[in-house]
């Protein structure tokens, strides 16, 4: 997804052979993307993945600037990919404990299904010195976030194991909510309540999914407990009145406590998420699997409940069509949802192929290339992918060692905004052969959005991190792509339910099933009503006809 410039790329063409090499295709790869070498060992060997649908760069597009990764692949280690995609998650999880050992060898599930697959023994190990490319260039953060999280299982040492030993990070995001702001309002969008509004009648679809609809179920259920909670640790003050210090003592309580709230799964827990969830299905439009990015372009819903990627392509396509519409994204104050993808192993894989993929998905221009056309956010946050996707959203700061392209580079350097005007690499914004003055008019937002959370190990020291959005329409998408750390630690992660996940399963087939009855008992009235009132006038005409004959 090439954001809100267009690239100009020429195109070169080479033959490739097929993975089987019977068949022989012509592929084009965009010249900005250098051929690499070839890699050798692996020649006619075959890697089988599982992948969500839409979930990687799987087309070359001359405007777009598209490439596909699986072909690129292929043909780098000169091997076939069986690529296979799945709808969900469980979807993922049925299929593959059907298939025999050995079938798949990587799968791309979230992290409490890889908590599940971990406490059945069905992953094999990793070796994280055979991942030199991801762990170079991920983000030091996130990497750290993800393979610290544990499954219930114990390891040799009687601790509980970690998924960083068992799965290499993809992508990440947030679940929130992408509304059009021309018809709900922004500040009733910082709250899970404004699904349950009666003014958002119909407006609104949610995922049809037992796990996103159990964070908003739980989340409202048990709101005024967490209000309560929130009001006693702040004592009377606001969250701006905090200082610094203040602030991260009292969002890393509040968040130990949204996380026991998030691993609520008792029976009386699950009971209160049913009963708010056949609630809100009485006033929104309906749930949806996939269709609820594009409804919302379509107009046919106002709001939707998204995962962060979704979003981004939601308001992408919108501010792109002929009459533009522009689409804002919000992580409720309550607190959501951070989930991570990450690619697993499983039994008998074949994992000396299935590391040279991760790496490859791991090289920094072709991260920059993934996320361009899915929209997610990469566990990669290298120097290349800051200088790709930063232009996106608003000017950076001026470095003197980075290459800027006319026309679509704007910098900020000594308090004023340029834009390159001529292909410049070492030349001050001073000089006007290669940069122009922005007028204040036209000039991004004075203040700088910073993304150090994310790419501070991987700028050069002197490299700043701050963005400046072009105005606050892009503002709110660079949020949404990379969240604040202020968002983030307002969210938690949604842990696999273990042994309570069959009553979670019955618990949403019972809210699927249900039914406003009230239109319908209201019928039955009026039909209880209607037959006496039916005798009872037929009685009185009886008589009067009887009276005058």
């Amino acid at each position: 997804m090439n954001k809100y410039k267009i690239l100009a790329i020429g195109l070169i063409s080479i033959s490739l052979l097929s993975g089987c090499g019977e068949q022989e295709e012509t592929t084009t790869i965009p010249s900005y993307f250098e051929l690499p070498e070839k890699v050798s060992g692996f020649e006619g060997q075959e890697l089988t993945i599982y992948n969500c649908e839409d979930y990687i760069s799987s087309s070359f597009d001359e405007e777009e600037g598209y490439i596909d990764l699986i072909t690129l692949f292929e043909y780098v280690y000169d091997v076939k990919v069986n690529y296979y995609t799945f709808d969900t998650v469980e979807t993922m999880y049925n299929q593959m404990t059907l298939q025999n050992e050995g079938y798949y060898d990587l799968v791309c599930p979230s992290e409490y299904m890889i908590q599940r697959l971990i406490n059945e023994d069905l992953i094999e190990k990793i070796d994280k010195e055979k991942l030199s490319t991801y762990y170079e260039y991920g983000a030091t953060n996130i990497i750290n976030r993800f393979n610290n999280m544990e499954a219930t299982s114990l390891d040799e040492n009687g601790n509980k194991k970690k998924l960083g030993d068992y799965a290499a990070g993809y992508m990440w995001g947030t679940l929130g909510i992408i509304y059009d702001p021309e018809y709900i309002s922004q500040e009733d969008a910082t709250s899970w309540d404004v699904y349950w509004d009666n003014q958002y009648y119909k407006y609104a679809s949610v995922k049809n999914s037992m796990r996103d609809t159990y964070v908003i179920g739980i989340l409202h259920g048990y709101k005024d407990e967490l209000d309560s909670y929130k009001d006693q640790l702040l004592n009377g003050r606001t969250e701006e009145d905090l200082s610094n210090e203040e602030y991260n003592d009292f969002i890393s309580k509040y968040n130990i406590k949204l996380q026991e709230v998030f691993d609520r799964h008792e029976e009386k827990d699950i009971k209160v998420v049913r009963d708010e969830l056949c609630s809100l299905k009485n006033n929104i439009y309906g749930f949806e699997v996939d269709s609820g990015k594009n409804d919302i372009i379509d107009g046919k819903i106002k709001m939707n409940l998204a995962w962060s990627g979704d979003a981004i392509y939601s308001i992408d396509t919108a501010s792109s069509l002929n009459n533009p519409k522009y689409l804002y994204y919000s992580v409720p104050e309550e607190g959501s949802n951070i989930w991570y993808d990450g690619w697993c192993m499983p039994k008998k894989a074949n994992k000396e192929l299935a590391y040279a993929f991760i790496n490859f998905l791991s090289d920094p221009t072709y991260a920059a290339a993934n996320m361009s056309y899915i929209g997610y956010s990469s566990f990669i946050a290298s120097e290349d992918v800051f200088n790709t996707v930063m232009p996106w959203y608003g000017a950076t700061e001026f470095y003197i060692d980075d290459e800027y392209e006319a026309d679509y580079n704007y910098v900020h350097y000594n308090n004023k905004f340029y834009l390159c005007i001529k292909d410049s690499q070492g030349n001050l914004p001073t000089d006007e052969e290669f940069f122009a003055e922005v007028n204040e008019e036209d000039a991004p937002l004075d203040e700088g959005y910073d993304v150090s959370y994310y790419f501070k190990d991987a700028l050069p020291e002197d490299k700043s991190t701050l963005v400046y959005p072009y105005d606050d329409f892009y503002q709110n998408t660079l949020e949404s792509q990379y969240p604040s750390d202020k968002i983030i630690k307002r969210c938690a992660v949604m842990n696999d339910f273990g042994e309570a996940n069959k009553d979670v399963v019955i618990m949403w087939s019972q809210v699927r099933a249900s039914t406003n009855m009230i239109p319908y008992y209201i019928i039955l009235g009026l039909t209880i009503l209607a037959i006496p009132t039916y005798f009872i006038v037929k009685g009185i005409k009886r008589k009067i006809n009887k009276k005058y004959i």
